[in-house]
């Protein structure tokens, strides 16, 4: 957070002392505080992070009572690689894609890292890596450790560094990397989990496992059904990832969060609230949804 500092003057002019007062008005409204409880999280990724906090995370949260500021750096298909990248050279080529604490937006294109981290003092940030490499640990490095290298120089000393877990594709997957899988569900998702339980074992970060979600879900009735295109999530794969960050950041169970999406049913809802749980439970395992 940044802060004024002014001297009072006497003016002469009533002109430049009434242009003085509009000012100082201007500048203390654009450093109006949120609550002090709020919770500020800034997702570092590209569109696996849009599905999974821009639609219903605000909303769920605030039907608990907890007030959360969103910022997701925003690059469709961006690796670990490519943001480690682009932290080095200043790239613009992100939108900054902003929630406040009273659920308002704004998207501001050509934005850099270092001004999204010094935007807010965020208490979360978060990493991922591209969903086609989510798989292969050897693509993480060196970039995820000097990306966090970079974060950590920018951000406050408390902030907490969390890992994304991304999903497998759906079992008819178009996706031209799936064969880097043998277009095979289940091994995917087996070596999401590897990577990522390694990358957070050798960073020390927390886990968000949204990849767990959907697998506890397409054990249920509901089948594989929780993406729109075989690889982003679909409406209900929205909400289910939505209900992950909340359950593992906010550290609350979501089971019974009074949010419900018009747009689901409430079989959907209780099965992706569950879902989110028992992943929080058990992030590199699937549990039975019962």
């Amino acid at each position: 957070m940044k802060f004024i500092t002014h001297e009072i003057i006497i003016y002469t002019d009533m002109k430049k002392f009434f242009a003085s007062i509009i000012f100082l008005a201007f500048a203390f409204s654009a450093f109006a505080t949120a609550p002090k409880d709020t919770l500020r999280i800034l997702a570092i990724g590209n569109s696996f992070s849009w599905n999974a906090v821009e639609q219903n995370l605000h909303a769920i949260a605030d039907a608990d009572g907890v007030c959360l500021i969103i910022g997701n750096m925003y690059i469709g298909g961006c690796s670990l690689e490519r943001h480690c990248n682009n932290s080095k050279n200043g790239s613009t080529d992100y939108s900054y894609r902003f929630i406040n604490e009273n659920n308002v937006r704004r998207v501001t294109k050509n934005f850099t890292l270092e001004q999204a981290l010094a935007d807010q003092a965020w208490d979360i940030v978060t990493f991922q890596q591209a969903s086609h490499y989510s798989g292969l640990p050897g693509t993480y490095e060196p970039y995820l450790t000097e990306l966090i290298e970079y974060v950590r120089a920018r951000v406050p000393a408390g902030t907490q560094l969390w890992w994304h877990q991304t999903w497998a594709y759906a079992k008819d997957s178009k996706h031209k990397a799936f064969p880097d899988y043998d277009s095979d569900q289940d091994k995917m998702y087996s070596m999401i989990m590897v990577a990522s339980a390694k990358a957070c074992k050798d960073h020390g970060l927390k886990i968000i496992p949204c990849g767990t979600t959907m697998q506890n879900i397409r054990g249920t009735e509901i089948g594989d059904k929780v993406t729109a295109d075989g690889f982003h999530l679909n409406n209900l794969g929205r909400y289910a990832a939505a209900c992950t960050w909340y359950a593992a950041i906010c550290k609350e169970k979501v089971t019974g969060n009074s949010f419900r999406p018009q747009y689901l049913s409430e079989e959907e809802v209780v099965t992706a609230q569950k879902a989110a749980d028992a992943a929080v439970k058990k992030p590199f395992k699937v549990s039975v949804i019962k």
